[in-house]
């Protein structure tokens, strides 16, 4: 009957506000007591473990093996060209073994390196841009190249190329440098293995310029040219050794009014020449002088 059914909706009500009462006297206590809380989250915790804990059902073995290691770009031998424009590019050997008269005649600088080599270009400022072969063009022979400008801090308008070397090359030898002023110095190679991608190369004096700069090795000779066309031929391996921030020691003594105007490195298997007044002077045999002296007038 209805008078039954409200009876039993009554008692319902009753019910559920009295189950209201207990749940904001615990909520209360657990509020107010951090002890109490902590004790009801560690229920609350345990009921979870025993609903939802079951034994793992993977296994993991190897974990070295796991780890992803992005592959690398596949090493490889390359030839750098650079023309005499700085206009730089890489080819393959086959390629260039194909196009080598054009290559060496179109070309300043010709190296065969690595692809993850890094080139080392010297400029007469004293300092050292260092570009990665992986950044160069790389492609068919007959294509132009890329400006070396544009792929590294070298500027052309404010400063000159004088040597371009594989990073790989430099870092087993030894590299000598010459300043206008006559300033000579021996440096390790390993000195140039740097990560930046400009950095100093050579310390120069107020009003000084780098002429110089190439690797050397054994029975090499480096000769010395100034203005008034004095010669000075010294053995490459006796100059000081040096480190690179270093400034040097004098290689030639300068008269009044007088400078470098060249300087050369004289290698064993090759003949240079260069004419002064008319006269043609093999440097190969100039005879090898001291380090501080005023050299030949030719």
């Amino acid at each position: 009957r209805l008078y039954r059914l409200i009876g039993l909706e009554i008692e319902a009500l009753e019910a559920e506000h009295e189950e209201t009462l207990k749940k904001i006297a615990l909520y209360k206590k657990l509020l107010g007591n951090r002890t109490e809380m902590a004790k009801a989250i560690i229920a609350d915790l345990k009921k979870i473990k025993e609903q939802f804990a079951v034994p793992r059902k993977t296994k993991i073995e190897e974990l070295e093996q796991a780890v992803y290691k992005e592959e690398g770009p596949k090493e490889m031998d390359v030839v750098f060209l650079m023309d005499r424009f700085g206009y730089v590019r890489t080819i393959d050997v086959p390629t260039f073994e194909r196009n080598r008269a054009a290559a060496e005649e179109g070309n300043r600088y010709i190296y065969t390196c690595k692809n993850t080599d890094r080139i080392l270009l010297f400029t007469d400022a004293g300092n050292l841009h260092m570009v990665k072969a992986l950044d160069l063009p790389f492609g068919k022979f007959r294509d132009k190249g890329t400006p070396v400008d544009n792929l590294s801090n070298y500027d052309s308008a404010q400063e000159t190329i004088i040597y371009v070397a594989p990073l790989s090359e430099v870092v087993k030898n030894y590299l000598v440098f010459a300043t206008k002023s006559g300033m000579i110095k021996l440096v390790d190679g390993v000195e140039f293995e740097v990560s930046k991608k400009t950095t100093q190369a050579a310390k120069l004096g107020n009003g000084d310029s780098l002429l110089c700069a190439g690797v050397v090795r054994l029975g090499d000779s480096l000769v010395l040219q100034t203005e008034k066309n004095y010669f000075l031929r010294l053995n490459a391996m006796e100059i000081p050794m040096k480190k690179k921030t270093a400034l040097g020691v004098k290689g030639i003594q300068l008269g009044n009014g007088d400078e470098l105007h060249d300087a050369r490195i004289v290698t064993l298997d090759t003949q240079i020449s260069v004419e002064v007044d008319g006269k043609e002077v093999n440097l190969n045999r100039l005879r090898v002088g001291k380090r501080g002296s005023k050299g030949v007038k030719r």
